[in-house]
């Protein structure tokens, strides 16, 4: 008689589930009082104002929300499934008698994964059944469908979230021989991906100019946390009357599948341990120099970067670079004495150094650019849009800041052009603090600011660029040098079009209706500065008053330095601010607003401010209109200095 091959010891199973009762039953009693016990409680419960069925019904078809909160319980209690089941593998006596039984190694891991899974998939099923009994009880027979359709939905998602978890500890005890370091590394595993990305995101932020970050790699990132993305794929979608349907059902069952495949491999694995590493942190001598030079890595770039930021140490590249090759080596040692479970472990010095180089020629190319990432710059022809965000200087006011989201390849082109120019005077953002003001040989002054520009280009074909420039110089002696920096920032500071669309002339109206003008920083009657004089019956008329003056362009110009002779003449001190109560239905999901007022709406104040000009000759018509100068307010204006001499900074507005 053939003798056939056995991957299944019944009575170890039992064993096993019999021993470790309290850990199934205690992740049994949560879910017993999560749903069923909930569901009773709230169809009895007599304070609450709707009908018991309706009650039911809608927690019935809202069990498939639960799979969030279920996505946690089954990666914490996953771990502590399988230090159980695996536990005998940390240990050198146990060890040896298990695998002195008269059973192979098929069987004890096939009977000792199931027992583990068991642990977590048999107390759900019980549950499912007793809720499936309350919802039968209790509900028409015209709701079954829906209560057990949410129902199979919680069941099927939350029993492929254990499967992964579960198979994905049981994965990393096959790699361990220490009980304590098994939960170390599912922790660490479960997010190496993103703590690896975060960490190179980091080091790109330092070595590449503008560097805001890679939105492809973020994404394949995303893939290999699995809490986060099954986070994200079991967001639901839907109503109560016609039930909810997850984000993304697909990963669940592809994370799911991973987990057969893992447990596929743990077997694989476990066929050729050596029972002797009982004990070891690594117990598979192939992936020893994989965790030894990968907690080098790690540490190198996340201690060397914090130590640097730490002490300040941001300012020279030298410096950064000389604590990241520190800490890997450091790191390596370490890794080393973990290894060999002793701290004579100064003979892997070759290890260490070889580590210290690649992390020197990583840090080397990334300082020179090898990977073209810092001088990146798309042709406008691939480009499908661009947003932007520019600080359009000075006066501080709603004009100040232009944000849009641009199609045009006329305008795309123009802020390439000035990508291109920034990374072409790349260095010279590396002087150190900017003076405002400087000394010409001649004995004049010129000067010096900082701005920003942010760019995210979406391109043809799906992917994107990023690149934020977050504080580059501009010069006063080049504003006329055509290309340069300075001088395109110019040309953009000039485009009316585009400075009203800072302000938000064209949308400010259409989302409420006017009621309110101030002016703020005026002089009174005795000559000191006052805030909030109110004109709120004459706001159509001064807002009339300053689109006309806009058109002209004497009012809304925006200058590149905030101390200069033509800033100080053509500028007052003087804001005058419009404010509109705009409505909006909180029921009606829309976006955008509806100057209706109507029953359970609320109002949403909206301010726009315009810096006030000599010039501007409709808005102060307007004003003398009101009557204001004849009460003995002014224009507050600015003291203009001598080209000959320092210019100590003005309060900014």
């Amino acid at each position: 008689m053939r003798s056939a091959t056995s991957y299944f010891n019944g009575p170890l199973y039992r064993k096993t589930m019999a021993r470790f009762w309290p850990l199934w039953a205690g992740y049994g009693v949560i879910w017993l009082f999560f749903i069923p016990l909930n569901m009773l409680n709230t169809y009895f419960n007599r304070y609450m104002s709707s009908a018991p069925v309706t009650r039911l019904f809608r927690q019935a078809v809202n069990l498939p929300e639960y799979v969030t909160p279920g996505l946690y319980f089954a990666a914490f209690f996953a771990i502590f499934c399988a230090m159980a089941v695996f536990g005998y593998l940390y240990n050198s006596r146990s060890s040896c008698w298990f695998h002195a039984l008269p059973t192979r190694r098929e069987a004890l891991f096939t009977t000792q994964y199931l027992a583990g899974l068991s642990f977590l998939l048999l107390p759900q099923a019980a549950v499912a059944v007793l809720t499936a009994m309350v919802e039968l009880a209790f509900l028409p027979m015209s709701q079954w469908g829906a209560a057990l359709s949410g129902l199979v939905t919680w069941l099927l998602a939350q029993s492929g979230i254990c499967l992964f978890f579960f198979s994905f500890a049981a994965f990393c005890a096959m790699f361990t021989g220490h009980i304590l370091a098994l939960p170390v590394f599912y922790c660490i595993l479960n997010v190496l991906a993103d703590v690896i990305y975060t960490l190179l995101d980091g080091l790109f932020h330092e070595f590449f100019y503008g560097y805001a970050g890679s939105a492809g790699a973020g994404r394949i990132v995303e893939y290999l946390t699995p809490a986060y993305a099954l986070k994200d794929a079991v967001v639901l979608f839907g109503s109560g009357e016609k039930g909810y349907h997850f984000r993304s059902p697909g990963i669940v069952a592809a994370y799911a599948l991973v987990g057969v495949v893992l447990a596929a491999f743990s077997l694989y694995v476990y066929r050729r341990r050596h029972a002797e590493t009982a004990g070891d942190v690594v117990a598979v001598p192939l992936v020893r120099p994989l965790f030894k030079y990968g907690v080098s890595f790690c540490s190198g770039l996340c201690l060397g970067m914090f130590t640097a930021l730490f002490f300040g140490w941001t300012e020279g590249m030298a410096v950064l670079v000389a604590s990241i090759l520190v800490w890997t080596v450091i790191g390596c040692f370490a890794a080393e004495m973990l290894l060999k479970k002793s701290f004579r472990v100064f003979k892997a010095w070759k290890g260490a150094a070889a580590m210290a180089a690649v992390m020197l020629l990583l840090c080397l190319a990334c300082t020179m650019d090898l990977f073209g990432v810092e001088g990146r710059v798309p042709q406008a022809d691939r480009v499908e849009s661009l947003e932007v965000t520019l600080n359009l200087g000075y006066p501080v006011d709603s004009g100040g800041h232009y944000s849009a989201v641009l199609t045009d390849p006329e305008n795309i082109q123009r802020f390439i052009d000035l990508h291109r120019a920034i990374i072409s005077e790349r260095d010279r953002v590396s002087d150190g603090v900017l003076q405002h003001y400087k000394e010409n040989d001649d004995g004049t002054w010129y000067f010096q600011d900082y701005t920003y520009l942010h760019l995210n280009y979406t391109l043809k074909g799906g992917s994107s660029l990023t690149r934020r420039y977050d504080s580059f110089p501009i010069y006063q002696d080049e504003a006329d040098l055509e290309g340069s920096v300075t001088n395109l920032v110019k040309g953009l500071y000039n485009d009316r079009e585009l400075v009203s669309d800072a302000y938000g002339f064209e949308d400010f109206l259409k989302k409420g209706r006017l009621t309110g003008a101030w002016l703020d920083r005026v002089n009174n009657a005795e000559g000191e500065i006052e805030y909030n004089v109110y004109l709120d019956d004459y706001a159509q008329e001064l807002w009339d008053a300053v689109q006309a003056d806009f058109a002209e362009g004497t009012i809304g110009v925006r200058y590149l330095f905030d101390q200069g002779n033509d800033r100080l003449k053509n500028t007052c001190r003087t804001d005058l601010s419009f404010s509109l109560t705009a409505y909006q239905h909180p029921d009606s999901g829309q976006e955008g607003y509806s100057v209706q007022v109507s029953p359970g709406g609320f109002d949403i104040d909206e301010t726009l401010t315009v810096t006030l000009t000599p010039n501007a000759k409709h808005t102060l018509a307007a004003l003398e209109e009101t009557g204001i100068w004849e009460e003995g307010y002014s224009l507050a204006g600015y003291e203009v200095r001598d080209s000959t001499g320092p210019y100590p900074a003005t309060e900014s507005r």
